[in-house]
């Protein structure tokens, strides 16, 4: 009997640790995912080529890490890049994982680069801003769930760097450079804010400030793509977890991860 017992137990035992390592598994499968969704759904909205040197999620301490995000500047241009972010990290209460709001208490971006470029009647914002609109798409059907809801408490972007290429003008210099040093938002979203929305409206706070200051010295033409440009881009981030079912398999192993530290009743 007391064998019996014991081999119940090392069996149960043995049970929990593969649930515990598949869950922790799981983890690192996501890093996978969500660099191979950004890239490729980010690639698809807006036409050029989006890359993502490293992802990194953890569910436990609710936290991501994205490091060296690019987006390629369309073909025919100077610069290579019209995007480039060395990091963003954002930290969120674990417990609201779970809820139909995140609360996200901080997220930190660094180091930002911005490329402006002029070619004719046309710019590199306006030509992404046309590939992101595309043919006219059918309106979602009225019973499409929302994706989940995000707050944020604290937000915190270091450096921003702005290149505008201008048209060359006989005795006027080509190419102006701006720098942002830093800039700080609070309580942005909420109960009735998805995570595309609420990317979007921080694209467009960037834009605003490059806008204001570049007024005056960025042709009034390139100040008014930027915020429709890099609105566009942050409404992305909905299409990627739609278009990828990265949102399902998230949701799949926060709710494995959830019940596997259920207490039983």
């Amino acid at each position: 009997m007391a064998k019996k017992k014991s081999k119940v137990a090392g069996v149960l035992i043995t049970i929990v640790v593969l649930l515990i390592v598949a869950a922790v598994a799981a983890l690192f499968f996501i890093d996978g995912i969500l660099k191979v969704a950004i890239e490729k759904a980010g690639t698809k909205q807006l036409g050029v080529g989006v890359s993502v040197e490293k992802v990194h999620l953890n569910i436990f301490s609710g936290s991501i890490a994205i490091n060296g995000l690019k987006v390629k500047n369309p073909a025919g241009y100077q610069y290579e890049h019209l995007l480039e972010v060395a990091s963003i990290s954002a930290k969120a209460d674990t417990g609201s994982l779970f809820s139909d709001v995140v609360e996200v208490n901080q997220i930190d971006i660094n180091d930002i680069a911005v490329v402006l470029e002029q070619k004719g009647l046309n710019s590199n914002m306006s030509e992404v801003l046309k590939n992101t609109k595309g043919d006219s798409e059918p309106a979602p059907a009225p019973t499409e769930k929302k994706g989940k809801n995000v707050h944020i408490s604290s937000l915190d972007i270091a450096n921003i760097g702005v290149t505008a290429k201008l048209l060359p003008i006989p005795g006027k210099a080509d190419s102006v450079k701006l720098n942002i040093d830093k800039l700080h938002f609070s309580d942005i979203g909420g109960k009735e804010t998805t995570l595309g929305e609420t990317v979007s409206k921080i694209f467009k706070e960037i834009s605003a400030a490059i806008a204001a200051k570049g007024a005056g010295i960025i042709p009034d033409n390139m100040v008014g793509s930027i915020s429709d440009s890099l609105g566009s881009i942050g409404k992305t981030g909905e299409e990627l977890l739609k278009s990828t079912g990265t949102d399902k398999e998230v949701e799949k192993v926060t709710e494995g991860l959830k019940g596997l530290f259920k207490k039983k009743e």
